[in-house]
């Protein structure tokens, strides 16, 4: 058996290089290795797979680069296992945006189109365990309104719980990924009455899908999101009128 031959199947023109790095990710996105878990040594590579220290480094480049190895150094280190974040995929995104001078207006946009589908996917599949969890991010914001902090982890929540509840892997991220590019953009805290006023709006939104009316909850985060995009645009809008610039 040769060196290739271990692993998986021919692929013509790959390097060796991305054929070890391809089967290391398929282990850990598959859960064969878990997040935390400590690859095997450079050296057990060299040996378990036939090939050259060089081309298991080259490997392990590029796993890092897409953020499923991160290599800690010192004694007891070595490559571990991870899972990129969706700030990862906005980054990337954030790359083609530059290309074709997109701005942060054009991506509020496409939220304003997209969001009032994912919100009638959501009404039409969410769970009584997903209502909970948004009510309850509804509730922690309107405890302590002044804790910026608190307003941005739950809204997060909230967010993040319509687009998984749409039932759509996909369409969560890419909604997600969105999402983050816009928040992402903002330099200061929103004023309180703009916190308090998204809010509500927001309760709006979970109402009519706990009611599982899909057209009401449509229409409702049509409102809140042309509301959104009117603060951006009325406070922000010199910064959502520069072209996304991407940066490592």
């Amino acid at each position: 058996m040769t060196a290739e031959d271990t692993v998986g199947p021919r692929i013509r023109g790959q390097k060796m290089s991305a054929k070890i790095a391809n089967v290391i990710a398929d282990q850990i996105l598959t859960g064969g290795i878990v997040v935390g878990q400590r690859l095997p040594t450079e050296k057990e590579m060299v040996a378990e797979h036939g090939v050259a220290r060089t081309t298991v480094r080259e490997a392990l480049r590029l796993l890092e680069s897409r953020d499923l190895v991160t290599i800690k150094s010192g004694i007891g280190g070595g490559p571990v296992a991870k899972r990129p974040e969706l700030e990862s995929l906005g980054n990337t995104m954030k790359l083609f945006l530059q290309i074709d001078s997109a701005n942060i207006s054009d991506v509020i946009d496409v939220r304003l189109m997209l969001e009032p589908i994912v919100a009638r996917a959501a009404a039409e599949n969410v769970t009584d365990e997903q209502i909970e969890v948004m009510q309850t991010a509804l509730d922690r914001m309107r405890e302590d309104p002044g804790d910026y902090a608190n307003f941005q982890e739950n809204n997060a929540v909230f967010q993040r719980c319509v687009y998984e509840a749409a039932g759509n892997p996909a369409l969560k991220i890419v909604m997600e990924t969105l999402w983050l590019l816009v928040r992402d953009a903002e330099p200061n805290e929103h004023p309180m009455a703009t916190r308090l006023a998204a809010v509500e709006m927001q309760q709006d939104v979970l109402d009519a899908m706990r009611a599982r009316d899909a057209a009401a909850t449509a229409k409702t985060m049509s409102a809140f999101n042309e509301e959104s995009a009117k603060y951006y645009r009325r406070r922000l809008a010199d910064i959502i009128s520069q072209p996304v610039h991407w940066q490592l």
